[in-house]
């Protein structure tokens, strides 16, 4: 009877405050079963500290190397260099430059192309003169290239050789002789491809042989034409061959050659060749500097 008296007593208490507009009591874990309770106060958010320009940011783990400069790979894009950090990782290489010769010098490991107009070529030639008498003869040969505007150049070419001849009923001795030649002229090329050239030359050639006990000594020029080909099998090595005609009458009027270099290092080259004519066989060798 006492329980169900109190439960009456507590409805009948939470009947009046409700009646009353008042908050309602709940008891608190330490207090009797009908004991009051305080009411609870709303909760309120703590106090933001007074400053103008939002939170304090923390700054204990706060960097203490200075922010990057602008134009810095790892700065990021700015107006100034849009394109700067914007390659993998925020740094960016530097791009290659929109050039054929650029390209091409980048992919042979530095150094000029290989079929470019600006070098010089020198080396040792074996000439065999068809005279009857004289003998192969050994001499030295240089050709200076030089590129102009476009696709044009200019070639200046000089050789010179000594030999002896055989012995005749005239001269005891062996009959010495000496042959040299100077070429001018010029030409331009077209690019089929990047590994493939098609050159055009025109110029005039100088030759003289001059022999003691030899019945033949002659001193002969003309102008002559050369088409030919250059061909880059791979980075490292260069195939040419070309046909030369000429109006001389007692020198070389129609010679075929071929060539092959072969790259040493980014600008010199190491060559071999061979030059076929209705006067003279040339095999020669050398080096080409390129710039």
């Amino acid at each position: 009877m006492k329980t169900i008296f109190k439960i009456s007593a507590l409805n009948f208490v939470l009947l009046v405050h409700f009646a009353s507009g008042q908050a309602p009591y709940y008891p608190s874990a330490s207090a009797g079963f009908g004991a009051p309770v305080a009411p609870m106060e709303p909760s309120t958010p703590p106090a933001m500290p007074p400053t103008l320009g939002g939170p304090t940011p923390y700054t204990g783990m706060s960097p203490t190397l200075p922010a990057p400069a602008a134009g810095s790979p790892y700065a990021g894009p700015t107006m100034v260099d849009p394109n700067v950090g914007m390659g993998y990782g925020g740094y960016q290489e530097n791009a290659a430059a929109n050039s054929w010769g650029s390209t091409m010098a980048e992919s042979m490991g530095g150094g000029t192309p290989l079929l470019n107009y600006s070098y010089v070529d020198a080396g040792y030639r074996f000439v065999d003169p068809k005279v009857e008498g004289a003998n192969g003869n050994h001499g030295l040969g240089v050709a200076l290239v030089m590129d102009l505007p476009t696709v044009f150049f200019l070639k200046g070419g000089f050789s010179w050789g000594s030999g002896s001849g055989e012995r005749s009923a005239k001269n005891a001795a062996n009959a010495d002789y000496k042959l040299s030649t100077i070429t001018i002229g010029g030409g331009a090329y077209i690019a089929v491809t990047q590994k493939f050239h098609f050159v055009g030359e025109v110029g005039l050639v100088y030759a003289n042989f001059q022999a003691d006990g030899v019945n033949k000594s002659y001193t002969d020029g003309g102008i002559y034409i050369r088409p030919s080909m250059r061909y880059q099998v791979v980075d490292w090595m260069e195939l040419q061959a070309g046909v030369t005609v000429s109006s001389a009458s007692e020198y070389d009027s129609k010679v075929i050659d071929f060539s092959g270099y072969f790259r040493v290092f980014p600008q010199v080259d190491f060559n071999i060749g061979a030059d076929f004519g209705d006067a003279t066989r040339t095999f020669k060798t050398g080096a080409r500097l390129r710039w």
